[in-house]
């Protein structure tokens, strides 16, 4: 019903601006590499996010140097129940 008109893309666009804007280096995400591409993000061989296909685990750097290794989220991510 609300696909399509833009609002994910916005909402990327705010998000990626405001980590630059905190001055992050870079970040991660577990995605669809079709839809991310577009902001940037692709897949990095020298990062790792073990138990999902490698393409779908996307980086983008705005400075620096990309970072090697396994990466783990918080452990809020994960199912608590």
């Amino acid at each position: 019903m609300h696909q399509r008109k833009g609002i994910g893309a916005k909402l990327m666009e705010c998000s990626l601006n405001e980590l630059k804007d905190i001055n992050a280096l870079g970040c991660v995400l577990l995605g669809d590499p079709r839809y991310y591409s577009r902001f940037g993000f692709k897949a990095e061989e020298s990062l790792v996010f073990p138990g999902v296909p490698s393409e779908y685990f996307q980086a983008i750097l705005f400075s620096g140097v990309l970072p090697k290794g396994e990466v783990t989220y918080h452990e809020s991510f994960y199912d608590q129940g």
